[in-house]
């Protein structure tokens, strides 16, 4: 299915195609501005999570209520958007959100309610659910999403690792979410990397996130740049790389667009919409 977005004063036009986006200039001599109606969302569903991260940007635990309504929430919001400014995609996260019990109804409601394509971020916990649930897992990303995004997370491998190869056997698109701070992320970024490249479409680089209980780390860029690998199709980078790839002290051919002026991150707990997940500053508030 082809879908197109046209937003004049952003200066923006996007054909949407089997999962990509292609953006366009109206203006070729001028920038793409921040859009009105986003062309994707994170939707956080849940604050529950037992994994545990000392790392955790978003102080997920494991005693968190999962968010109530999630589906009722989901049609207001959605529904109050024009048809043809809907996004085209959406990621949806928490916490861990295949624990949600609304999680799998979610994807139906979003896809053939309101045609947005959703996606889901995952550490892969839900292997330890019932055989039941986790068939109704793949059943429901086989049927409603356009892929899922695996954190690969070390002292999660147990888990993450199961789930991958449930996902790959299952012929779902999947993505790997890597974080990186210091060398040795950096090389086990490298080691996953050389193991899994046949099979995972992307390697998406995030930086490690000083907020929610993470503790300061420094991003070693450098190492990280000299530790690529020479093909760097299946390379991605998180919106908080975009300063670092501004520095252009290196080869990583990527299209860069100011950070959040395409997304926006939408907390279903108080239905807040904020720049992105990395920034929790309230849009509403902020103007």
């Amino acid at each position: 299915m082809i879908k197109t977005r046209t937003e004049p004063e952003a200066n923006y036009r996007a054909v949407w195609c089997n999962g990509k986006t292609l953006r366009f200039q109206l203006d070729p001599s001028k920038p793409i501005t921040e859009l009105k109606f986003p062309e994707f969302y994170d939707i956080k569903i849940t604050g529950r999570c037992p994994g545990k991260c000392q790392y955790c940007y978003m102080n997920s635990r494991s005693a968190e209520p999962h968010y109530e309504n999630i589906i009722e929430k989901t049609r207001s919001f959605f529904g109050n958007i024009p048809k043809e400014n809907l996004p085209f995609q959406v990621a949806l996260g928490g916490g861990e959100p295949t624990l949600h019990p609304d999680f799998c109804e979610l994807l139906e409601v979003l896809k053939t309610e309101f045609d947005i394509c959703p996606n889901y971020t995952t550490n892969g916990m839900w292997v330890d659910e019932s055989e039941e649930y986790q068939d109704k897992i793949i059943q429901y990303t086989n049927k409603y999403c356009g892929g899922v995004a695996i954190s690969c997370h070390p002292h999660l491998e147990k888990y993450w690792k199961v789930a991958s190869d449930i996902y790959i056997n299952s012929d779902i698109i999947l993505n790997f979410h890597i974080i990186i701070s210091d060398m040795k992320s950096i090389d086990y970024f490298r080691t996953i990397y050389d193991k899994w490249k046949d099979v995972i479409a992307y390697f998406v680089l995030l930086p490690y996130g000083n907020q929610g209980r993470a503790q300061h780390k420094e991003i070693d860029w450098e190492y990280l740049v000299s530790i690529l690998p020479e093909d760097q199709s299946k390379i991605a980078f998180g919106a908080n790389f975009y300063p670092y790839l501004l520095k252009g002290n290196h080869n990583i051919k990527v299209s860069l667009y100011e950070p959040e002026i395409l997304s926006k991150f939408l907390d279903l707990k108080d239905m807040k919409i904020y720049p992105s997940s990395f920034n929790l500053i309230d849009i509403k508030e902020s103007k």
